[in-house]
């Protein structure tokens, strides 16, 4: 190898050692989920949103690295906007949400400088809308999107038929409110107050009005919305009251049907008892005629010996040892013992031949 070969292999060995070691200083990567803002002596002076390689001028410029993807704030307990008035003076507690994303990377630096900061500032633009929005409607126009007729599964609409409609206590008012704005509406208010509030924020001393502090609010909403204790309270107090309401509907019905299955069952019992009855009586009227009849064809065909034998037991009941009967001696009572001395002499026993 000659003398000028060796030189320019130790010159590119040196060039090579020094990008080596300048690299990191010189060349930065941005990937896709990422927003780079080039710094040079703390003041921003470019802004790469585009993924890719990138130059900077070493130990003088240095980079700031920002997520590109979407932020989400809000939806929890520290959120919860306490004791928000209604149009109609009802009370309720909201717990608001927002997606955001940095869209310019120079001016969020500039004016933001950290996520927490940017995070805090739409939560006041997101805050501050809600509550103004919300204060200008109804709470059934908050909760509701339609005005469609709502109904309950535990009411018993066959039974409302029945009874007259002062025996059930009404149903709520929001049941049948007309539903003007609604839910959607109201939210998509909220989202566009929020949004215009954060495209016309300025930072202190800007000039030219440059808006938004390079943010973008991507979407807003309401997670849950919830009455205060007091009034939680008296909702659960009204629902409860409907409920019995319905309860003793229930019972009453109950009741009624009972008496109902009662009283039919009484009469078909006296229906099945009368014509029980009715035919025991036929039944019974057939046999003591039969049995007359037998009486009397008995009667008829031995009535001396009947009379005989009747007016025996007559006297066996009657006459007895402490008996004393005083009767005139053409009573009919002892005809009998009078024929008894009027029988025929018997007939003399025929002797035996000899």
């Amino acid at each position: 190898m000659t003398p000028r070969q060796r030189r320019r292999t130790a010159l590119a060995v040196i060039l090579l050692v020094v990008v080596v070691l300048l690299g990191r200083g010189v060349f930065y990567v941005v990937d896709q989920r990422e927003l780079a803002v080039v710094l040079q002596f703390g003041k921003p002076v470019a802004e790469r949103t585009e993924p890719g390689l990138y130059l900077k001028v070493p130990w003088i410029q240095h980079v700031r690295k920002l997520p590109s993807t979407r932020q989400f704030w809000g939806g929890g307990v520290s959120h919860v906007l306490p004791d928000l008035p209604t149009k109609d003076g009802k009370k309720v507690d909201v717990t608001p949400w927002a997606v955001w994303r940095i869209k310019e990377p120079k001016a969020f630096v500039q004016r933001l400088r950290e996520i927490e900061n940017a995070d805090r500032r739409v939560g006041e633009f997101v805050r501050g809308a809600v509550r103004d929005v919300i204060t200008q409607y109804d709470l059934t126009e908050l909760v509701r999107s339609t005005d469609r007729t709502l109904t309950y599964s535990f009411t018993p609409e066959r039974m409302l038929t029945k009874v007259a409609p002062d025996q059930v206590q009404d149903r709520p008012r929001e049941a049948k409110a007309k539903i003007a704005v609604g839910r959607a509406k109201i939210l998509q208010q909220i989202k566009d107050d929020a949004m215009h509030r954060l495209a016309s924020d300025t930072g202190e001393g800007d000039k030219g009005g440059s808006s938004g502090r390079g943010i973008e609010l991507i979407d807003v909403g309401i997670s849950q919305i919830d009455f205060v204790p007091t009034v939680r309270e008296a909702a659960f107090d009204r629902l409860i009251a409907f409920m019995d309401s319905i309860a003793a509907l229930y019972e009453n019905e109950g009741q009624r049907e009972k008496q109902e299955i009662l009283n039919r069952t009484k009469a078909e019992v006296q229906k099945i008892e009368g014509e029980g009855k009715q035919q025991s009586n036929e039944i019974r009227g057939r046999v003591d005629a039969e049995i007359i009849t037998m009486y009397a064809k008995a009667i008829t065909e031995a009535g001396p010996f009947y009379t005989f034998v009747r007016t025996l037991d007559v006297y066996r009941e009657a006459l007895g040892r402490d008996t004393q009967l005083i009767l005139t001696t053409d009573t009919d009572f002892l005809r009998y013992f009078k024929e008894l001395g009027k029988a025929p002499p018997a007939a003399p026993a025929s002797r035996p031949a000899k």
